[in-house]
C-alpha cells in the first residue's frame, strides 16, 4: 500500500492517540480508504467516549465506529 507522507502521518497520529500501534497496519487501510475529516470525526467521538464505558479497547470502539458508518464517507 502507497500512502503519501501526510496519509502516513495521519496513521501514526491517530493509532498513538488510541494507543494502538499494534494495529498500525489497519489505520493505514483505513487512512487509504476514508476521508481525513470523517476519521478525526470518528478520533474525537472515540476519545470523547468515558474509559469504563469501552468493552474491548479505544483502538476497537474507533474501529467500530469508522467501520459502521464509512459507507457514507469514504474519500
Amino acid at each position: 500500500m502507497n500512502l503519501t507522507e501526510k496519509q502516513e502521518r495521519l496513521a501514526l497520529e491517530i493509532a498513538h492517540a488510541l494507543d494502538d500501534m499494534d494495529s498500525i497496519q489497519a489505520h493505514r487501510k483505513m487512512v487509504a480508504t476514508y476521508s481525513e475529516d470523517y476519521l478525526r470525526q470518528k478520533l474525537t467521538k472515540a476519545l470523547s467516549i468515558p474509559a469504563n464505558q469501552i468493552r474491548k479497547s479505544r483502538g476497537a470502539l474507533y474501529t467500530s465506529l469508522v467501520q459502521g458508518y464509512g459507507n457514507h464517507s469514504r474519500s
